[in-house]
């Protein structure tokens, strides 16, 4: 008998172990955002006071400055460590980052996008031209928002006598998605 490759909300939340990366998309203002699944873990947390040690990574604001979103997992001990693109839906997080709670990195939004292409296909991070000289440049912060981020994400490397950011990959154990259908090869689209 083959067991349905479907499984339901809480299932998906108990999924979330210890320690675990977790890849959050969206569109910020709580667009295209897996609402429920963040509610789960949330929840989860909240009830049980698992998933801890969290690292939330991020291409856009996730949330919608209220409880939506990055703010569902803004709770201390779940979360170590958020690398995203911009903080601007999250208060909640903003706080813990603020307050040297966190571990707290930003990094361009559009890095953060092809990053996560990057790690999806196991290649060796990002090499580009964008963040020479600004907040993402390692000579500069290297991304890095608090005294609790010490990790070095970015390194400046040299190509052809040019220099170029190597945004380094960040492996993803459970990525968080909203889709309206799936199929059993894992295939996800969306309709609404």
């Amino acid at each position: 008998m083959i067991s349905s490759k479907f499984i339901d909300r809480a299932e998906v939340a108990a999924l979330i172990e210890d320690g675990d990366t977790v890849g959050l998309v969206g569109g910020g203002g709580g667009l295209v955002e897996a609402s429920l699944l963040h509610h789960e873990a949330e929840k989860r947390f909240l009830d049980k006071g698992k998933p801890r040690d969290l690292t939330v990574i991020h291409s856009l604001g996730i949330g919608d400055r209220e409880t939506r979103g990055l703010n569902r997992f803004a709770h201390e001990g779940m979360v170590k460590r958020v690398i995203g693109g911009h903080w601007v839906w999250s208060p909640r997080m903003q706080e813990l980052a603020r307050d040297n709670k966190i571990e707290a990195y930003v990094l361009p939004g559009g890095v953060m996008m092809q990053l996560m292409r990057e790690i999806a296909a196991k290649r060796p991070g990002l090499i580009t031209h964008v963040g020479l000289g600004t907040f993402a440049d390692p000579r500069l912060d290297g991304g890095r928002m608090n005294d609790r981020a010490k990790d070095e994400l970015v390194k400046l490397i040299e190509i052809d006598g040019k220099e170029y950011l190597r945004y380094l990959p960040i492996p993803i154990d459970v990525a968080l998605l909203k889709g309206s259908f799936a199929d059993d090869d894992g295939n996800v689209s969306l309709d609404q």
